[in-house]
């Protein structure tokens, strides 16, 4: 279980990693923008397809992360000095919430997509 969790945040790490690398260098990549908006899903996807057991529970449970790390970057950005949209504490808090609900609904597709990848895999082989 420990491999799934760890695949999953580590996606979440890479993307979030990269997105505040390129806003540091001044680089804005829409591809890369979007990637980090898919990375509940990708990292739901990882998480439930290498899970063992509660595929869909483990995958969704990314969202958390996902939003914690969104949290983290908003606020190292706003300590480096950069603009950000939800400055200040309240607006981590704003940022957390809302990153969350949207980090559910991609990570529980994602999780969705690997179970029945895996129960697919499962019956054939």
């Amino acid at each position: 279980m420990s491999k799934a969790w760890a695949a999953g945040i580590g996606v979440l790490a890479v993307a979030c990693g990269t997105w505040f690398l390129l806003l540091r260098l001044e680089v804005y990549s829409p591809a890369v923008a979007i990637g980090l908006w898919f990375s509940p899903m990708v990292a739901g996807f990882a998480a439930s397809y290498l899970a063992p057991r509660r595929k869909i529970l483990v995958g969704t449970c990314m969202a958390l992360p996902a939003a914690l790390f969104a949290a983290l970057l908003n606020l190292l950005s706003q300590y480096s000095g950069q603009a950000v949209d939800f400055p200040g504490l309240e607006g981590g808090f704003i940022l957390f919430a809302l990153t969350l609900i949207g980090s559910t609904v991609l990570s529980a597709l994602g999780a969705f997509l690997a179970y029945l990848l895996a129960t697919r895999r499962k019956e054939t082989g």
